[in-house]
């Protein structure tokens, strides 16, 4: 037997359009501090949106960069006595997780919840109030499983995953609703 070194990952990223709120930094006890912030991403048509609710860490170093000024900005307004503003986002989520949770507070005490928790990675666009403030230069986006098939027309061995031309271009359909 032989010991491999390879390790295959296969990531599970999540696109979409969505608000950015309770933009926070987070001080553990034990641990280094990060940024944190939920996403209420758009779903469904246009005419009826529906909003899903991520509890996202910011991972990705231009993502946090983002994420900072979106809090600077956020405090001036507050600071200044105005509304918050309305922080729209292209993003790309990694790790998606559950997270279970008894409520605690309001006429829904007591019951379980359900909590959607990820990882930030990217921000392709975003808008404030509408004017768009940020939009990330266009990049060749490569997984690692597309790697392999782009070198040897083979999905990697033993995973019983199909070959299939790779992607390039941007991150998809974030971008088609600018």
């Amino acid at each position: 037997m032989s010991n491999s070194t390879d390790n295959q990952f296969f990531d599970l990223h999540v696109t979409g359009v969505g608000y950015v709120n309770r933009i926070r930094k987070v001080t553990p006890k034990r641990g280094n501090p990060f940024w944190a912030c939920d996403i209420s991403a758009l779903n469904g048509p246009a005419n009826d949106v529906e909003y899903r609710r991520f509890d996202c860490r910011v991972s990705g170093a231009d993502a946090e960069k983002l994420v900072k000024k979106f809090a600077a900005t956020v405090a001036d307004r507050q600071e200044k006595g105005g509304n918050e503003p309305k922080i729209l986002i292209g993003f790309k989520l990694g790790d998606l997780y559950p997270d279970l949770f008894t409520r605690t507070r309001g006429e829904r005490a007591g019951e379980t919840a359900v909590s959607l928790k990820a990882r930030l990675l990217f921000v392709n666009w975003a808008k404030v109030d509408g004017d768009k403030v940020f939009e990330a230069p266009r990049r060749e986006e490569v997984s690692s499983a597309d790697t392999s098939v782009q070198d040897g027309d083979t999905a990697p061995q033993g995973t019983g995953v199909p070959a299939r031309p790779a992607v390039s271009g941007s991150v998809g359909a974030a971008e088609a609703v600018v």
